[in-house]
């Protein structure tokens, strides 16, 4: 093999291996671009003729999740003396847990520690908001993906 030979051998690996780190670099950049994230809070809103209810929930996924609840009157005026509780129910499988005293962090927000939500697919969260004038019921669908 001559030396021009070889020189252009080496020059034809120089391009295949910069080619291919070229190719590596694109691959890992669509990856890094598609891959699933979190897509941060679920914020789910719903009402009653008395009430307006923001329900958040950080991370919604299988197992127990934390979900908190912001209740105002429907001018917007938070409510702090409500008392407020939470069931998760599947109807699909007939299956509904207990329902849980929702904890007040602050007048009109309240927190509701390891909400059960032990399986994929559709669920209710049953809220009963007492004010000691009269209970207000609202139901909230979500959906709990795998």
């Amino acid at each position: 093999m001559s030396a021009p030979e070889s020189a252009i051998r080496t020059t034809d690996r120089r391009v295949l291996l910069a080619g291919g780190a070229v190719l590596v670099v694109v691959i890992a950049a669509i990856a890094w671009l598609v891959w699933p994230r979190p897509s941060g809070a679920l914020v789910l809103k719903s009402g009653t003729p008395h009430h307006l209810v923001t329900v958040t929930i950080d991370n919604l996924r299988i197992g127990s999740t934390d979900i908190d609840i912001t209740v105002t009157d429907r001018a917007g005026a938070t409510k702090g003396h409500a008392a407020v509780r939470i069931q998760a129910s599947q109807p699909l499988m007939g299956y509904a847990g207990q329902p849980i005293m929702v904890v007040a962090a602050e007048p009109g927000h309240f927190h509701a520690a390891a909400v059960p939500l032990m399986m994929t697919g559709p669920w209710e969260l049953r809220l009963s908001i007492d004010e000691h004038d009269g209970v207000d019921e609202l139901t909230v669908p979500l959906w709990v993906g795998g």
